[in-house]
């Protein structure tokens, strides 16, 4: 046992290692100043993990102030233990199971981020004539927050992949989605609980020259320049995950954004199954915004004026 607390914890500074310095190293994060966003895709998120594997989730989860997890399944004792390895600061929220019977949830610092009210699944009206609608598979969740002086609303989804036909409704839902966030952020203020948007999550865009790309940034939505060539799966050869935004003046993009390879320093001893079999199959994203400027404040009051 020893051992192999040793291995765990040198494991472990070598994740450090990795998020502190170099190619990967994610940005300090700091009050009213600076918002650490992330989104994470982590494979049938539910009992299977080790406490090890948990540890190492943990890890990477504590670099952020708010994190969209997808695949979280029905069972939520990972979800659970993962809460209990992370500081008591650190919250969250979470569905009920949608399709796949899969869950989202929200990880968020509570001294950084606070929920603001609103919180519900993505679903569109239903007509009161015959009673149906499209729905996505798996309904996003909409969650609002508050960070200093910037409130946002922002949208986990986990796109349908679909196989062979079904594959036509990834498009369908991307397109229905977008639709939905646009028109939310375009309508007048008292209409909408906010109109600053995010979107993230897994949209399983797997190119950028794929259609499922085009659907994405039909209405405008912006994305960090490389973003669209980011790869986000385990071995980075696929552009699945997206952090997404309506642009505002109440924040802007740092241009700091990346993924945390822990493939690359996880799990590598032989005998082990890997870090892909023992954590996901995706990579965390992560983007930087600079946040609480009065300045910008002031200066978006003056031109809605």
């Amino acid at each position: 046992m020893a051992n192999q607390n040793v291995h765990i914890a040198s494991e472990r500074q070598t994740l450090m290692n990795l998020m502190d310095t170099g190619t990967y190293a994610i940005p300090s994060r700091r009050v009213d100043e600076n918002i650490m966003i992330a989104t994470w895709n982590i494979q049938h998120f539910g009992s299977r993990h080790s406490a090890r594997a948990i540890q190492y989730i943990a890890d990477i989860c504590e670099r952020f102030d708010i994190i969209a997890l997808q695949e979280v399944k029905t069972n939520l004792l990972g979800l659970s233990r993962l809460l209990q390895k992370l500081p008591g600061n650190y919250k969250t929220l979470v569905t009920d199971p949608t399709g796949n019977n899969e869950r989202f949830a929200f990880l968020y610092d509570k001294r950084t981020v606070i929920p603001t009210g609103l919180a519900c699944e993505v679903g569109f009206v239903v007509s009161k004539e015959d009673h149906t609608a499209f729905q996505l598979h798996r309904m996003p969740y909409c969650v609002s927050f508050k960070s200093g002086r910037f409130d946002f609303v922002i949208v986990s989804n986990h796109i349908y992949f679909g196989k062979g036909k079904g594959k036509k409704f990834r498009k369908v839902e991307i397109e229905a989605l977008v639709e939905f966030i646009h028109g939310r952020s375009t309508k007048e203020r008292e209409k909408v609980f906010d109109r600053d948007f995010f979107i993230v999550g897994d949209f399983n865009i797997p190119d950028p020259k794929s259609e499922y790309f085009d659907a994405l940034v039909a209405k405008g939505f912006e994305m960090p320049k490389g973003m669209d060539s980011l790869g986000t799966n385990f071995d980075g050869t696929k552009t699945y995950d997206k952090i997404a935004w309506v642009p505002r003046d109440s924040f802007t993009f740092t241009g700091k954004f990346n993924t945390v390879p822990f493939g690359e320093v996880l799990f590598k001893e032989n005998g082990s199954r890997g870090a892909k079999k023992e954590i996901s199959d995706h990579r965390p994203l992560w983007a930087e915004f600079a946040i609480n400027k009065l300045t910008q404040e002031l200066d978006q009051i003056i031109s809605q004026g």
